[in-house]
Formats: structure tokens, sequence, C-alpha cells
């Protein structure tokens, strides 16, 4: 990761708060997990292209001795998204970084990654939903019609299971989905008298970032702040919540390492006038990035109530 350094920050300072970056703003990212991800790279364009292949149908038709049968043409698509850039900053005043800048600049840096961090994975979160194949809670038609007492539970999970398995969805390398809940629907999953706690694995081994449990072949992550909800939606005006369970290759995103994820510490810049006696440095971030549903029958958004 790049950043701008300054006369009044050490090299070892400027290196403990980007690790300090790095660190916190990857403890955040949740909905971004399991996702096909792309470099992009300096002076490449705006537009970010991945390759989505259509599984082959059965060769159910013996060959004919000596003979190669016709080619097989692949199916294959390509999906497009256009990066942009985020970020946000904050003011550092000389007499505080004059006195404290290790506790000031660390402080800040912390709040401004988890910033960083939820900035990114909302904006994943927000492209499941809008991307994902709609399953209505308790064989419910319509979101206007799931009520509070339609919750997550093992029977839409396994609903959902079934659906990405009919549709040839590609679990990961240990076999299993991937699921993405929120607080309050993670309080009824975890209610459920067959769900399995991260902390009971046998392997006793958690993969992902926010894996709370395992059911029904699929591995759950809570977003605990960061759940998608349709507000006041549902029969009597209650919140419908989304959670999504998806395969392997079903969402993509840009790979946030090198120059697409950056924290910028820095005074003015010379000729600038903006600052003229010093009085304040600043610390932010920048990043490039883009998301995009690369198939939506392998991603499930289950919409149900919450108890809470």
């Amino acid at each position: 990761m790049a950043a701008n350094t300054t006369t009044s920050l050490s090299n070892e300072m400027m290196t403990f708060l980007v690790d300090t970056f790095l660190e916190r703003s990857k403890a955040n990212i949740v909905y971004a997990e399991g996702a096909k991800k792309r470099v992009h790279s300096k002076n490449s364009g705006k537009t970010m292209t991945w390759n989505r292949y259509t599984p082959m149908t059965a060769a159910t038709t013996a060959l004919t001795e000596a003979t190669n049968p016709s080619e097989t043409n692949i199916a294959s698509a390509v999906v497009s998204a256009t990066v942009a850039e985020y970020g946000a900053f904050d003011k550092i005043s000389s007499l505080l970084y004059g006195t404290s800048i290790d506790r000031a600049a660390k402080e800040k840096t912390e709040v401004l990654s988890q910033n960083a961090s939820e900035t990114l994975d909302v904006l994943v979160r927000n492209e499941l939903a809008t991307g994902a194949t709609t399953q209505f809670a308790n064989g419910k038609a319509s979101l206007n019609l799931v009520a509070a007492t339609d919750v997550f539970n093992s029977n839409e999970i396994r609903k959902a299971v079934r659906t990405l398995k009919k549709n040839n969805a590609l679990t990961y390398a240990d076999g299993y989905f991937l699921g993405k809940v929120g607080a309050d629907t993670a309080y009824d999953l975890m209610a459920d008298t067959t769900w399995v706690n991260a902390h009971t694995y046998k392997d006793g081994k958690e993969l992902y970032q926010g894996e709370i449990g395992k059911l029904h072949k699929v591995r759950f992550l809570e977003a605990s702040s960061n759940q998608f909800f349709d507000d006041n939606a549902g029969a009597s005006s209650v919140d419908v919540y989304s959670n999504f369970i998806h395969g392997q290759e079903a969402i993509g995103t840009v790979d946030l390492s090198g120059e697409n994820m950056r924290l910028i510490v820095k005074h003015s810049d010379k000729g600038n006038t903006s600052n003229p006696l010093d009085m304040f440095l600043t610390i932010g971030w920048k990043a490039t990035f883009a998301t995009k549903t690369l198939n939506s029958s392998w991603i499930v958004n289950i919409k149900t109530g919450a108890t809470a």
C-alpha cells in the first residue's frame, strides 16, 4: 500500500499507521468474503471484466469408434463493471499532533479504516441485494406478506441450498456455500436446534472473517451493523431482512491491495495557501473499487422477518 509521507511523520510512524489501517480495514469486510477478485492495475481504464462460464450439459452420447466428436463450444459471457473512487479524510490540528501525534494519528487511522471497510462492504452488500435470486420466507408470495414471525431458520436454508444445487452453483474448496447475515437474523438462526456454532467445529478453524457457524453445507458470516433490509416493507409494516447464500464465482470485486486502497497522510503541498501556517495535517483513505453480480442464479436472497 502506498502512502504520502510528511516531514512531521517518520518512516517508522508511517509504516505503523499503514499496517494499522490494513489490519483494521480487513477486519470489517464480510460481504466481500468469497468474491472472485480482479486486480485493477494502473493505466488500465475504468472497466473491470470477469469471465463467466456456463456449466456444460452431460455428454451422454457414446463416441463412434475412430471418430472424433464435434467440437464443444463452452458458453461464456463477459460481465463488466465500472470502477469508481471512494474515500474520506479528517484533520489533526497542529497543537494536537505536536503534542500527541502517535495517539491522535493511530486513533483516527482506526476510525477511518473502519469507515473504509464498511463503505466498500456496503457496496458489495447492495450488489448482492440487487443481483440475487429472491426467496421469501415461509413460502410467502411477495415482500409485503413477509411477517415478523417468518424468521430465518434451517428450513429456509435447506430450500436455498436446494436452489443453488439445482442451478449447478459451485461450492468453495471446502465443499460449503457461504451465507451472509446480520445481527437481527443471526439471533434467530442461532436459536435453531440444528445450528452448529463456529467454536464447536471439529476442526476448530474459522476460514472467513466474521464466521459464526455452519448449517446444511453453508458457512455463515455475520456483518453485525450492515445488514440490508427493506424498511417497513412487510406485513404490518415490519422491516424485511436480506440474508444471502451464494456459491463460488457468484460475485466479483476488485482486489483491495496496492494502489486500490490507500491511507494518505499529508501536510499542505507547496504553493497551497489553504493551510499557510501548517495548522493541521490531514489523514484519510481512498479506494478504487467495483463489484458486480456474476451469476444471479448462484446467489439466493432469503427475505425474512426477525424476532428482534
